[in-house]
């Protein structure tokens, strides 16, 4: 593994701390996948008995499942207070899905330090805050949702 480390330009740890922008959670339409066992736990936080997540939160991509997003591209359940910077928040934050709690150490953000930077410039939270080591990195990039 002490060979795999040398190849990783992030080898010395990356700073992160998130800064409740709520940029993550929104921008650019997308798609914040879900697995089965995700809307099943979504859906039991919401209060809904049946399991799963009625049409204005979840949509049919292909043969997999991402939330919904509003008109201006905010995720469905992200929570604006009052339009206030720094004043976001997830609403179903407890439970939300793995693909929201691995941001930033996304593969596609880790590539190179230049798309690292890149994502800075959207995320007031990436180089900033406490230092995530090569390790941590490593656990929350190779992060599995529950099937």
């Amino acid at each position: 593994m002490a060979e795999q480390n040398k190849e990783k330009w992030y080898v010395a740890g990356l700073a992160f701390e998130c800064q409740q922008s709520g940029n993550c959670c929104s921008g650019e339409p997308g798609h914040v996948w879900v697995t089965k066992a995700e809307i099943a736990a979504i859906a039991k936080y919401l209060g809904i008995d049946d399991g799963w997540l009625p049409k204005k939160y979840l949509r049919r991509v292909g043969l997999r499942y991402s939330l919904t997003e509003h008109a201006g591209g905010d995720c469905i359940f992200l929570q604006r207070n009052n339009g206030e910077s720094g004043c976001t928040g997830c609403r179903i934050h407890e439970v939300k899905p793995t693909q929201c709690r691995t941001w930033p150490f996304w593969d596609t953000n880790l590539k190179t330090p230049e798309y690292w930077n890149e994502a800075a410039k959207g995320c007031p939270g990436i180089n900033r805050g406490s230092t995530h080591t090569f390790v941590q990195i490593e656990e929350i990039r190779l992060k599995k949702a529950p099937s």
